[in-house]
């Protein structure tokens, strides 16, 4: 193979995972015709199991869905010969992610966000003067967190997630330690091939979940932001270049 060539297949392999992610997101949500409430989960079994954040591959799978990266990301490591500057784009895709949906300074930049455009914490008893200001809290006080703009988390968390598999796993071991990059070879073909598979086997349920996601959850506005702030960190790290990474 080419050495020349493998800028591009880099960015077609990444568009490969992308494409089909953002498909899935638009035709979940255009096979949609009932949506319903986030927290409602008493009819959620009305419509779909799907419709049920208490689903198997949500509860055990997609609300790990950084784990599970970091795990394929640690088999990566162990199967081929990765620059260190694969470790600080890791460590700064998970400081993004920790941002946007964890913790920043305080609440997380999404539940900020919440806030600022009208949303509150409904709590059964009278708000205290210092209502919780983040959904975890919200949540832990028996409340409901409603009434602001709610990026989803699924979209931001699922793209963001197979566009670093599809950079940091998938290129590394469908190029690097091919005949590109002989030297960078360290584990046997099956083992990378193991790896590999496992990240297109995680790409595919995050797909599924990315469907139904569209279709039983969140409006039109949320979905699209979830899913330009899980394209961001890509685009500005590996398309734009915008940090020396």
């Amino acid at each position: 193979m080419n050495p020349a060539r493998a800028p591009a297949i880099r960015s077609r392999l990444a568009l490969l995972v992308l494409a089909p992610l953002l498909a899935a997101v638009v035709l979940g949500f255009a096979a949609s015709t009932t949506r319903r409430p986030a927290g409602d989960i008493a009819t959620a079994g009305l419509l779909s199991p799907w419709a049920s954040k208490r689903n198997p591959l949500n509860t055990y799978v997609a609300k790990f869905a950084w784990a599970w990266t970091t795990t394929l990301f640690a088999a990566m490591l162990l199967t081929a010969i990765a620059p260190p500057r694969a470790v600080l784009r890791y460590a700064l895709a998970t400081l993004y992610w920790l941002a946007m949906t964890r913790w920043f300074f305080g609440p997380p930049l999404f539940d900020r966000l919440f806030v600022r455009t009208g949303g509150e914490c409904q709590l059964s008893t009278a708000a205290p003067a210092d209502s919780p200001y983040s959904m975890s809290a919200c949540r832990a006080a028996g409340g409901a967190w409603a009434g602001g703009h709610d990026v989803s988390g699924h979209c931001f968390l699922l793209l963001h997630s197979g566009l670093f598999l599809a950079e940091e796993v998938l290129v590394p071991l469908l190029l690097l330690s091919s005949s590109l990059h002989p030297q960078a070879r360290t584990a046997s073909p099956a083992a990378r091939w193991a790896v590999v598979a496992a990240t297109l086997g995680l790409v595919a349920v995050w797909l599924l979940m990315l469907f139904f996601t569209a279709k039983y959850f969140h409006g039109f506005d949320e979905l699209v932001s979830g899913s330009l702030l899980g394209v961001a960190y890509w685009f500005a790290v590996y398309r734009v270049r915008l940090l020396p990474l």
